[in-house]
């Protein structure tokens, strides 16, 4: 067989057809990527909309259950139609209507519209969802507004009179969530599964085909994903897979006819080439390449041709290898120098982490003299809380940094008047609520850097209570972080443990006691089973630990 043949068919059986099936899989890859990228990508859009419509429900929901607890406000009518505006001016463009009714008339109602007179509170959907869950908030089915006509959400509260019970309402404004929460390919369905939100009006009304078990469904070339959001809801993000995959089966086609074309051109102008200018020379050159390569040896000049290329070629090919050479020298020179610059790299990245952790624990010490003297309270919370984190396997980098960020849980205490945060006697109502809001300041103190996102749900959320009794917002059970439900037992404990002005330590055996068994002041249902479980069965080496740190 001639090289001109071999070559060819090397060309037809080794190049082109191996290139043309890497085509048609970069092709298939390039689909399933397209594939992954849309659902990733849905996934993302499906998250950010759930995510804002379940921040607004709770935002407007957690304010409607703070106002209900006061019950001598419904009493005066005139004070809560005032509370009531600002909230609404404050919330105009999220909310339509907020309003206070009983079950028989609208008490009040922001902003005024004319309202049937047949229509009964106690007749429409919001107010009997209502009633479903009295202790919190609830939002309700969608409906037919009898004022505007259109489809809206209420969230809802029930409210415990002296002398009866109502209800507060907050109207969802539709085009705030048309805004807002919907993008183009976003949409809200109904438990019926009918479109009851959509910027394409045209789809408004129409019921799809989907299982709520599953988490999408392929519906008339479309991709659908969707979620149960807060209220009787659901969240779908859709895509047209044809539309979205149609560049990848056009550059898979293009690739693979692309190839197929140059290999035929190759094919027809190959052997000629190769017969009158090129295969003995590439042969002496191959021969002198691969003695290069054992002896590290290259004799141009045993390479003799008519042709001018061929000629430059093995001139480049030798200064091209004295080049390799003077560069692999260089290399390695400026390997040794990186290696060295590496390792004072790494020195001074540990001094910079050292600095940090340091600068962390100042801080916490400055917020600590804020307060009464606690006896060393930050390092005991440390090290308690990194304690737990460890026996409750959590990961090595989450476990670092609740160590590091615990310090800093009562950051917020520095906004905090000093006439309240040392006041020896029991605070007035008004006094607790100022000292409550350490937590939001503390957050807001520690906002704005992503790296300091545990700190600020260490500071924001260490009182809240699993049985949902904590503040600022009364969060219950696994929607408190849990580095803050760790930080919450370390903190109740070591509050036990310490001296107050307006109270005796108590020992460990009586802490523990309260902790699991209860005083009134303090309830095992404010933690965390698990956490407490762990405190009950190392509470040897936490009395241990406790006690060398105070001393």
């Amino acid at each position: 067989m001639t090289i001109n043949h071999f070559i060819k068919r090397k060309i037809r059986n080794h190049i082109i057809l191996p290139i043309v099936i890497i085509g048609v899989i970069a092709g298939i890859i390039m689909t399933l990527l397209g594939i992954r990228a849309m659902f990733f990508q849905l996934d993302l859009q499906l998250s950010k909309s759930v995510r804002e419509w379940n921040d607004l429900a709770l935002h407007v929901g957690n304010f409607l259950n703070v106002l209900s607890q006061d019950k001598s406000l419904f009493e005066d009518k005139k004070n809560l139609e005032n509370i009531l505006k600002i909230f609404y001016e404050n919330y105009k463009n999220m909310i339509e209507h907020v309003y206070f009714s009983v079950p028989e008339k609208n008490l009040v109602f922001i902003p005024e519209a004319k309202i049937p007179e047949n229509l009964l509170p106690k007749d429409r959907p919001w107010f009997k969802k209502s009633l479903e869950k009295k202790d919190f908030f609830q939002v309700s089915p969608p409906y037919i507004d009898a004022v505007t006509g259109e489809i809206v959400l209420t969230i809802s509260k029930y409210v415990e009179m002296r002398n009866g019970y109502g209800v507060l309402g907050v109207d969802i404004n539709p085009n705030y969530i048309v805004t807002h929460i919907l993008d183009r390919n976003v949409i809200l369905i109904d438990q019926d599964n009918t479109v009851i939100y959509s910027n394409n009006k045209k789809i408004i009304g129409r019921k799809l085909k989907i299982d709520h078990d599953k988490k999408y469904r392929i519906y008339n070339f479309n991709v659908l994903l969707f979620q149960k959001a807060l209220g009787d809801i659901y969240i779908v993000v859709y895509e047209n897979y044809v539309i979205r995959l149609l560049p990848n089966f056009l550059i898979t086609i293009t690739i693979v006819l692309g190839i197929l074309v140059l290999g035929h051109l190759t094919d027809n102008n190959v052997e000629e080439e190769l017969n009158s200018n090129i295969r003995v020379p590439i042969e002496n050159i191959i021969d002198e390449t691969k003695r290069y390569l054992t002896n590290q040896e290259f004799d141009g000049s045993k390479i003799n041709t008519e042709i001018e290329e061929i000629d430059v070629l093995v001139n480049e090919i030798a200064d091209m290898i004295s080049i390799i050479e003077a560069n692999f020298q260089e290399l390695k020179a400026t390997n040794e120098e990186l290696e060295e610059a590496y390792k004072e790299i790494e020195k001074y990245s540990g001094e910079l982490e050292t600095t940090y952790e340091l600068f962390i624990e100042k801080m916490a010490t400055i917020v600590e003299g804020f307060d009464e003297d606690t006896g060393n309270h930050i390092k005991r919370v440390q090290v308690l809380s990194k304690f737990l984190a460890e026996k409750m396997k959590l990961p090595d980098n989450l476990v670092k940094k609740i160590y590091l960020y615990s310090a800093l849980h009562d950051i917020g205490k520095i906004k905090v008047p000093p006439e309240i945060l040392r006041k020896p006697s029991s605070l007035s109502n008004e006094e607790w609520e100022i000292m409550k809001k350490h937590t939001i300041w503390g957050a807001e103190i520690l906002d704005g850097d992503e790296r300091l996102e545990i700190a600020k749900r260490i500071a924001l959320y260490h009182h809240e209570k699993f049985n949902g009794r904590g503040y600022p917002y009364g969060l219950k059970g696994e929607q408190i972080p849990i580095e803050a439900q760790i930080v919450n037992i370390v903190d109740v404990y070591d509050a036990l443990r310490s001296k107050r002005p307006y109270k005796k330590p108590f020992t460990h055996k009586k802490a523990l006691e309260i902790m699991l068994n209860g005083d009134g002041r303090t309830s095992p249902d404010e933690f965390n089973p698990k956490i407490l479980e762990i405190f009950k069965t190392y509470e040897a080496e936490i009395e241990n630990i406790w006690e060398n740190l105070s001393n």
